[in-house]
């Protein structure tokens, strides 16, 4: 690779890890002993005592060894995360004004072609928004070149980069991480809505190998409390993958609530058909955080009733 590119690249991830600096989630703590590129795995402090030290919380790994199913790699933690977190953040947020533009972007980017976007008659958001995520790639180096036309034009020039970190991210890696930062927002909604300690823990990417022998990727795999999520997110053709999916999560013995497929571009009847179809609840991402955040909710008030520890807010 270029190494003027390289160092171009660098400057602007670090340029945007700055920003990013100085907003640090109290509610988190992260084990420590990353080692032999293994990522940590995120534990929680008591929600009601920020002083008090973490606890180990580990429910994923013995539920993953219960069905015969071992943890063959973590994905390692990379200091760039941050930036790629609240990227993908702004781009699940803001899909249906960025999804023409993406789709220019994935089928450029091979080969590092130009594009354009015309923003003509579009609604003054949809404007502000692409025009933001459009400065924001050009400042980590996902656009090579970017340059925005005023009226009367209302025209984007952007040149794509074959950058392997953008590609990447375009390729799948924000939707991943977009749905990351979405199960995040629910457990802090729900932990501050109990009282008591209410454990968390998730993988992303972690490759994994079946009873049966078979290596297998997940997208996502998380615990609040004792009740495991298992989320898979699709930005292309889903149609070859619903039903080995549906498969999978009965060897995971998930059912309907717990095994999740979030979808970019199907409208809510569509989701709504395939649920009922496969035994899975499939989502769009307008309406995931909503349904995750529903889901959620019921367990922690059922692990609340059997254990008699954690107590639900009564202002919620």
């Amino acid at each position: 690779m270029n190494s003027d590119k390289i160092e171009t690249l660098l400057e602007r991830i670090a340029v945007a890890l700055e920003r990013l600096a100085g907003q640090p989630d109290h509610r988190r703590a992260f084990s420590e002993g990353s080692h032999s590129g293994e990522g940590a795995e995120e534990v929680i402090a008591d929600p009601s005592d920020r002083n008090s030290s973490p606890r180990p919380f580990s429910v994923l790994e013995p539920f993953l060894n219960s069905r015969g199913i071992r943890i063959k790699a973590r994905a390692a933690d990379d200091p760039a995360d941050q930036v790629i977190d609240s990227l993908s953040l702004f781009l699940g947020e803001h899909y249906d004004a960025l999804s023409g533009l993406l789709g220019k972007i994935k089928r450029a980017m091979q080969n590092g072609m130009p594009i354009t976007e015309s923003l003509k008659g579009r609604a003054q958001q949809d404007v502000s928004s692409t025009c933001q995520f459009c400065t924001r790639l050009h400042e980590v180096a996902f656009l090579e070149e970017y340059q925005y036309f005023r009226s009367p034009i209302y025209l984007i020039k952007a040149k794509t980069t074959t950058l392997p970190r953008a590609q990447r991210f375009f390729s799948g890696q924000w939707l991943e991480r977009f749905v990351l930062q979405k199960v995040k927002a629910v457990y802090n909604q729900v932990a501050a809505e109990v009282t008591g300690e209410l454990g968390f823990e998730y993988l992303i990417n972690p490759q994994i190998t079946l009873p049966n022998g078979d290596d297998f990727e997940l997208d996502v795999l998380a615990a609040i409390g004792s009740n495991v999520y298992w989320i898979e997110a699709k930005s292309g053709d889903y149609q070859q993958h619903v039903a080995k999916y549906s498969k999978f999560a009965r060897l995971l013995g998930l059912d309907f609530d717990h095994s999740l497929m979030v979808l970019t571009d199907a409208p809510d009847d569509r989701c709504s058909a395939l649920s009922s179809l496969f035994s899975m609840t499939v989502c769009n991402l307008r309406i995931f955080e909503e349904k995750l955040l529903a889901i959620a909710r019921t367990d922690t008030a059922q692990q609340s009733a059997a254990a008699g520890g954690l107590t639900l807010a009564a202002e919620r």
